[in-house]
Parts: structure tokens; sequence; C-alpha cells
């Protein structure tokens, strides 16, 4: 390529490495997805800097960073802070919130300066509360395969597949009532979020990302937004 791009930006998750080459936000809807991390190789090389988040994975990170001194590349992991870009992190131990929530909520709040609840459906289910620029704390439930899982786990003769429905309906064998359980569970996460944001405020909005969002069967709400990728539009914020 002939010219480089602002920055690689790279979201290492529990179940894929998911980046984008962006420099403006519009750019992240071209977003690509790796298992490995020696997969972004011939990225790095197209970007001025690198910009990193990570739920725990060391040895990944510690990858991503020796490709970047091999091509020169500024390298930048992004972790919580108690305060970032304005917004307060309710934890008093802030470290200790994923910094995939807290890059969630950094681009919410560019996204509207209502009242918000930040709604990540992936393997946790989490919720974080943000009123003007003061994150309040939020929930964490198990995500659509971590339930599964558990429940087939500790139940007997109780079994499963390894599908998520599309939409919400009733099962007929215990495969598809099991999947259309856990999936009932993960939509009541998403209506309860409302249901509290709507107890004390006029105008709000749920903003939900997640690979999981794909399956809700909410009725159609201005309220609630669906943005695939927060996690990196929140990266793009600390360029």
């Amino acid at each position: 390529m002939s010219e480089r791009f602002k920055a690689l930006l790279v979201d290492i998750g529990n179940t894929q490495i998911k980046y984008a080459l962006v420099n403006e936000v519009a750019d992240i809807s071209d977003v690509k997805s790796c298992q490995q991390i020696k997969e972004l190789d011939g990225y790095i090389d197209s970007a001025y800097q690198v910009i990193v988040s990570s739920v725990g994975h060391t040895s990944q990170v510690t990858q991503l960073h020796s490709l970047c001194v091999r091509y020169d590349r500024p390298f930048k992991q992004i972790h919580t802070q108690a305060n970032t870009l304005g917004i307060e992190c309710a934890y008093e131990k802030f470290q200790t919130l994923g910094v995939d929530r807290w890059l969630a909520i950094l681009a919410a709040r560019a996204i509207t300066p209502l009242p918000i609840a930040v709604l990540d459906l992936g393997t946790a289910n989490t919720c974080d509360i943000v009123l003007e620029n003061k994150h309040l704390g939020g929930w964490i439930s198990p995500g659509f395969s971590v339930m599964r899982e558990s429940l087939i786990k500790n139940t007997q003769k109780v079994f499963a597949n390894s599908n998520m429905p599309e939409k919400l309906g009733i099962g007929d064998t215990t495969e598809d009532c099991v999947s259309f359980g856990c999936l009932a569970s993960q939509t009541g996460f998403v209506m309860m979020a409302q249901q509290y944001m709507s107890r004390s405020h006029n105008d709000y909005r749920i903003l939900v990302t997640g690979g999981a969002q794909k399956s809700l069967n909410l009725p159609s709400d201005q309220k609630i937004l669906y943005f695939p990728n927060l996690v990196l539009r929140g990266l793009f914020r600390l360029i």
C-alpha cells in the first residue's frame, strides 16, 4: 500500500481476535477476525501505529508486541483507567473492570450524550450504566454459550446442540428447549436494562454490542441501538 492507515485497532476477545485498519471511525465497518496473532503480520506494516485491547490473553499481546517491534511500529495496549476522556469509572479498584467494557463505554458516550446502558452480549453478558460522564456500575451474567454449557454439565438428562437460534421460539425437543431458554434469558437481560433505565429517565439509549446481538428478537424501539464493534470504536477514540 502506498499510504499507511492511521492505526491498526486490535480487540483480543475470549473467542476471536477482531481488527480494523482505520483512518476514520467510519472505517470500523470493515472489520475482520482471526484466531491467531500471526495472521495480523501483513497488516501491521500498513499502519502508523497499533492499538490493542485484551481481556487477559497475555501471550497473544506479547506476540503482537513482538511483531510491532519487527516492523518498527508504535504499540499501545489500552487498560481501564479511573478517568479517561473525562469519563469516571465507578469501580474503586478500576483495574478490575474489563477493558472491553471500558472501551464500549467510551465509544457509547461519543455516540450520544443521553443516559445510556451499554450492553455487550458475548461469552459473558455485561451491562454498564453511564449518566453524563460518570459510570455508575452495572451487571455481569453468563452469556448464551456459558448458560448452555452450565445447564448441560449440572443437570441430568438435559442435552443441547451447538446452534444459537436466529430468533426466539418454543422448543419441541430438549435441544431446542435449551437453546430457546438460554436465548430467552439473554433477551430478558436487555429488557431488564431498558426497564431499569425507564424508571429514572424519560429519554435514554440502550446500546447493544457483541456477537449475540444478532439473535435478539425485540420489538423495534428507537431507544435500542445496535453496534457490532463498540470496543473497536472505543479504541479509535484513543488514537
